[in-house]
């Protein structure tokens, strides 16, 4: 078997799932280096990867071809990128890198462009009669009474609960309608909130759902979580990734599930979610799993491959490098 080089474009702050990968690839003796791009230099995963390649902004028209000469040089089997920017480029140009000899873990642009604006997701949602927040028209925002608060603002096209307000009056909506760019209006849902990894092979099915649910968060990202096996929750996460247009890899669908055990899903988001790594100690083993598809091995993602009720306690840890190394 020829090497299996993997590229990680903005791989930012995501350490365990970089060093999962390596030591995948290290237990099934594949040959491989891991290699990370990022525009800056002080990307803290970047330092765990066996190189660092800086490479322009997603945004500049210089991006893709420098990241098209990367993958050719380096002989990149898998590109993996961690950002929604940055995979909605790359499924665009998909084929260019196909052709370079690299397979990119991203779905298509039809599945991106559900998942990334909120009211195309709503939209999908609601069209495949869905449990999702209502949301509100401009017109049934302005006739709003106080028996109708909370209410949920959040931007359309947000990320990492970035912007995401919770308003209990008219006055609070109206504030934070002004404060918050391209805000939606949304039905406030109470009841456990749940992060679901779902494992899509390159076929387009369903092979594997984790429910974690949400203990605790910081700054949009999961600090504590606890897996849950719940056929509901796994049943109706099944049915959402089952209704996209050509899904691959990780999909990571969030819900909540009320007492009286109405499932409402609220973001499905195309790439590796922030706390990913406790389904991955579960047993979820989706880098094995991507990697036995792509070197042409049976695939061994399976339901039942992941642990109950394991808990997951996230703390900080540091890198230290020298000073020059990120200038």
């Amino acid at each position: 078997m020829s090497e299996f080089n993997i590229l990680f474009s903005a791989a930012g702050r995501r350490v365990s799932l970089i060093r999962h990968f390596k030591k995948t690839l290290y237990e099934m003796g594949i040959t491989g280096a891991v290699f990370a791009a990022d525009a800056g230099k002080s990307a803290p995963a970047s330092f765990v990867t066996d190189h660092r390649v800086q490479v322009p902004r997603v945004s500049s028209p210089d991006y893709i071809p420098e990241l098209l000469s990367l993958c050719e040089r380096l002989k990149i089997r898998l590109l993996i990128s961690l950002i929604d920017t940055d995979l909605t480029l790359l499924s665009q140009h998909k084929a260019k890198f196909i052709d370079v000899g690299t397979e990119v873990l991203v779905c298509d642009p039809a599945t991106n462009e559900i998942c990334f604006d909120k009211n195309n997701t709503w939209q999908f949602f609601t069209d495949n009669e869905i449990d999702t927040p209502k949301v509100f028209s401009e017109n049934e925002i302005q006739n709003l009474n106080a028996s109708d608060f909370p209410l949920l603002v959040k931007p359309w096209d947000g990320s990492c609960s970035i912007g995401v307000n919770k308003v209990n009056s008219l006055e609070e909506l109206h504030f934070f309608r002004q404060y918050v760019k391209n805000a939606i209006v949304q039905e406030y849902i109470q009841g456990d909130e749940y992060t679901c990894d779902a494992y899509v092979d390159f076929n387009g099915q369903v092979r594997c759902v984790v429910p974690r649910k949400r203990l605790e968060t910081r700054a949009g990202e999961v600090s504590k979580g606890l897996t849950v096996n719940d056929a509901d929750i796994i049943e109706a996460v099944n049915n959402v990734v089952a209704k996209l247009p050509h899904a691959a890899g990780c999909m990571t669908v969030q819900c909540f599930k009320q007492a009286d055990g109405r499932i409402c899903f609220i973001e499905i988001n195309p790439r590796f979610g922030g706390g990913h790594p406790l389904s991955l100690h579960a047993g979820a083993d989706f880098p094995k799993w991507i990697i036995q598809e792509l070197t042409d091995q049976v695939c061994e993602a399976r339901q039942d491959a992941w642990q109950d009720d394991l808990a997951m306690l996230r703390y900080d840890d540091e890198i230290i490098v020298r000073g020059e190394d990120i200038r």
